[in-house]
């Protein structure tokens, strides 16, 4: 933690993320799910994503990692590109959850890109094994 006069500055995540492409520009968007919002269908980013969870809590599931709850205080990150984000739901039904994300938007590529239904069954072997749904 830095501390400088009244400023107080604590890192709540450090991550090396892919190579940024030359051209590439930030957002920093507001997201916002409603109790027991079920969120975006599984989806990929054309540049790493940066977020912080304001309010509530988040169900979170990335390509190949153990799907987790993140709460309000704590940070995420995602590399984009071709890794695929299957899970951002609010599992909380009587509460908004929020958070806060920049996104490294790769030149000329969409931020987000939604998968194919025959994509997500093709690539189901590489999700964590307690997050697939399909058999081989």
């Amino acid at each position: 933690m830095l501390a400088k006069g009244n400023v107080q500055v604590t890192d709540l995540l450090s991550a090396t993320p892919p190579p940024i492409p030359e051209g590439s520009h930030a957002m920093t968007q507001l997201v916002e799910l409603p109790p027991a919002d079920p969120g975006l269908a599984p989806h990929r980013h054309s540049g790493p994503v940066f977020g912080y969870v304001t309010e509530g809590t988040i169900f979170f599931e990335l390509e190949g990692d153990e799907p987790r709850e993140i709460t309000a205080g704590e940070a995420f990150w995602e590399p984009g590109g071709d890794v695929v984000h299957y899970q951002v739901s609010n599992p909380d039904p009587d509460r908004w959850a929020r958070f806060v994300a920049v996104c490294i938007c790769a030149p000329g590529v969409e931020m987000i890109t939604m998968l194919e239904p025959d994509e997500i069954v093709a690539r189901d072997h590489l999700r964590h094994p307690s997050a697939r749904q399909h058999q081989s």
